[in-house]
């Protein structure tokens, strides 16, 4: 819909970062095949940069979830309780799509003495009260962003968490390899 939530941005960050995970996937497969300790510390170091990476996403997800609103719909609120408001286009493009009216309720129009526009009304017929849209767009705006963001941060935490596991994992089996190649080099 082109609004300035991110979620393009967002999309893009998620395959790239999955796109790295596979790659890395490969790269810790071939080390292990190999038997060799200098690519199971790179891959651990790997995982590790991953693990911080992701971290950093689920900081950001989590801060923007908590923003209030973006830039533009703000604009439209502020827009609306101009005195020369004549119709946001913005604004009317997140009442439509949210299913929202004003930044409260549509009463925000009636305190301003404003007629309501078709944006806030169900099929913008506002002929019938019934289609009125109640709910105001600030609120639905950050149950929306609280939506989208609940899953992305449930999985980057178990990603996190396997990655964590994954590089403890390694470094154990580092270690088991020096192990058996110091044994191998005591016994012959």
């Amino acid at each position: 819909m082109g609004m300035d939530h991110g979620e393009d941005l967002a999309a893009v960050l998620c395959i790239l970062l999955g796109t790295v995970v596979i790659v890395a996937s490969v790269f810790g497969t071939v080390a292990v095949v190999k038997d060799s300790r200098t690519l199971l510390i790179c891959y651990a170091v790997l995982l590790v940069l991953l693990l911080i990476i992701q971290f950093v996403m689920v900081s950001i997800s989590y801060a923007a979830s908590q923003e209030s609103l973006p830039d533009s719909l703000r604009q439209g609120f502020d827009d609306l309780w101009d005195s020369q408001y004549e119709g946001n286009s913005t604004l009317n493009t997140y009442e439509e799509w949210l299913h929202c009216c004003g930044r409260n309720s549509a009463e925000d129009y009636l305190h301003l003495e404003k007629v309501l526009p078709s944006s806030c009304c169900l099929d913008q017929d506002c002929t019938n009260l019934l289609n009125l849209f109640l709910a105001g767009c600030e609120n639905k705006f950050k149950e929306y962003v609280s939506g989208k963001t609940a899953n992305f941060q449930s999985l980057s935490w178990f990603l996190i968490l396997f990655e964590f596991a994954g590089s403890v994992t390694t470094c154990y089996l580092v270690d088991s390899i020096r192990n058996h190649r110091d044994r191998i080099r005591f016994y012959n």
